[in-house]
């Protein structure tokens, strides 16, 4: 079954990693006319896969470590290590779920234990067979370590081993989201397998000696300035289609290395010479200048962040609904996409699902009659029927920022029209956090991630005292009666309409907004065929042309 729950106690550090930075599937090289990229489109793939070559790439950020458990990683660590290690079970491109390593799984005792079945056959890249002593090292470690799994431990009561390719994970409680948090392909959630004996040598501290299942393995790691991958000839690839992380994982390619390169001119400049393959997180506004480039596409995730306006529900004006009603029906998305993003071919306004088109949890009335219908008079109305006084009202933003900044200015404006006195304050990073943690704000602008494992996520930043609202009323404690029952329903159509009660309860209660879609830009070289990332970039079944 589907799911993620996470502490509200670690949730801030988490969300702040995937909120700003996580990615999900990357399409093709967009047309000037077309605004609805297909996701998970590979380029050219009608080229017939070619073996042996390498390519160099060039990634924004470096990573303090590559322990994907820790909770000093990054969504970089995840997108590295994608490639060395892999999970009892991927996402696929539909947001499903699937085995990888696991051959398959049954829930028992009602729900309260999972009993998942092993590969055999699957070979580590020392060439040691993967056995469930593997697994149950990995999995303690998980609840001990990462953060998606520390959030669940206090129901767990044991990991037991069944035989060399079975495990039993037993809980005191029915966990139907069980399965999605070990696949979460957000970063520090996903419960990646790892050698025993390694786990036994480093324990809980920053692993430094990585030995996975993976397509690739660790040649070199430069901390700070690269990291080399080659490819294992003796891996063992799951016999299913490739979609999403899921499936079948080829390295057509010998030598894959990662350039750690913070400056975008400096990773524009590396891709347009043809150094670097591939490079990440290219500025907006540059997508025009990427197409001119010879032999160089743009390519543009179609999953990818979210415009979001939340409100800070646990103080005045803003714990009056009637005032949040207010501001959803005050705010033309258009504008603000158009301030914040910027080329229409880079953003969306869609609905007010959660999720997207085409998963498992998307629901395509959520937010009828209150998402994307600008009605000034309708909002007017709420704000006579509020107890707000005209008293300011603080957007709290960055400077540094424009996503945020430029967001905070078009609202402002947009909130003045129906009479509210808005000031926007502007910071830098450090004093923006803090006043956030402080709740001296009325209004934030924030940007966060759409790649989300499972409705459950939802409910540490939309319950009672949730991550940023601080909402606590007979409307938060309604949201908190769902999520309860959400989390321990098995049946998934059962659950579907669990979640559709979510999404009705949330743009009754609007406790934030969600405004846009947005998608992110890479650059990719025309020789390198077959990319389709899904989540973070990565290079298994991809090639370069001769």
């Amino acid at each position: 079954m589907k799911s993620s729950i996470l502490k509200k106690a670690i949730v801030l550090a988490m969300v702040l990693s995937f909120a700003m930075t996580s990615l999900t599937g990357c399409g093709s090289k967009v047309d000037d006319t077309d605004k609805n990229v297909d996701s998970n489109v590979d380029n050219n793939a009608s080229d017939e896969p070619v073996y042996g070559g390498e390519i160099t790439v060039a990634f924004q950020s470096a990573p303090e470590n590559f322990d994907p458990d820790h909770s000093s990683s990054d969504w970089v660590v995840t997108a590295v290590t994608n490639h060395v290690y892999e999970g009892l079970f991927e996402f696929n491109a539909n947001n499903e779920a699937v085995p990888q390593l696991a051959e398959s799984y049954t829930v028992v005792d009602d729900g309260k234990t999972y009993d998942i079945v092993l590969r055999k056959g699957v070979k580590f890249q020392d060439g040691d067979e993967l056995k469930a002593e593997d697994v149950k090292a990995s999995m303690d470690r998980w609840f001990e370590v990462n953060p998606a799994g520390i959030a669940i431990a206090k129901d767990l009561i044991s990991v037991d081993i069944i035989n060399d390719y079975e495990i039993s994970v037993k809980f005191s409680k029915v966990y139907a989201p069980f399965i999605n948090i070990l696949a979460s392909p957000v970063s520090r959630q996903k419960m990646l397998v790892k050698k025993k004996e390694i786990i036994d040598k480093f324990g809980s501290s920053i692993i430094t000696e990585h030995i996975g299942t993976g397509p690739f393995y660790f040649d070199e790691i430069a901390m700070g300035q690269k990291v080399v991958l080659k490819k294992y000839e003796e891996y063992s690839p799951v016999d299913s289609t490739s979609s999403g992380l899921a499936g079948k994982r080829v390295a057509y390619l010998d030598k894959v290395t990662i350039e750690f390169v913070p400056e975008e001119s400096v990773r524009v400049a590396g891709l347009e010479s043809e150094q670097f393959s591939f490079v990440d997180e290219v500025s907006n506004d540059r997508y025009d200048e990427l197409v001119q480039f010879p032999k160089v596409s743009p390519t543009v995730c179609n999953f990818g962040t979210m415009g979001i306006v939340a409100f800070n529900c646990g103080k005045e004006p803003f714990e009056d609904v009637n005032l949040r009603r207010a501001v959803a029906y005050a705010i033309n998305p258009t504008e603000m996409a158009t301030a914040q993003v910027g080329d229409s071919k880079l953003w969306s306004v869609e609905d007010g699902s959660w999720f997207k088109k085409g998963t498992i949890w998307y629901d395509e009335t959520a937010g009828d009659g209150i998402y994307n219908n600008q009605d000034i008079e309708k909002a007017k109305d709420y704000v006579k029927n509020s107890n707000y006084n005209g008293e300011p009202i603080i957007i709290l933003g960055t400077k540094a920022d424009l996503f945020t900044s430029s967001g905070a200015l078009v609202l402002q404006s947009q909130l003045k029209e129906i009479g509210l006195n808005v000031e926007v304050e502007l910071y830098d990073k450090s004093t923006y956090f803090d006043y956030l943690k402080a709740g001296k704000w009325d209004i934030n602008i924030s940007r966060w991630s759409d790649m989300n494992p499972d409705p459950q996520v939802f409910e540490p930043w939309t319950g009672t005292n949730g991550w940023i609202t601080n909402w606590n009323d007979a409307d938060s404690k309604k949201m908190d009666e769902i999520f309860d029952r959400m989390v321990c329903e098995m049946d998934y159509d059962k659950r579907y309409e669990i979640v559709k009660e979510f999404y009705d309860e949330f743009w009754k209660s609007v406790p934030y907004i969600k405004v846009f879609n947005d998608k992110r830009v890479y650059g990719i070289n025309d020789s390198l065929k077959g990319y389709a990332g899904y989540g973070q970039p990565y290079f298994w079944n991809v090639w370069v042309s001769k």
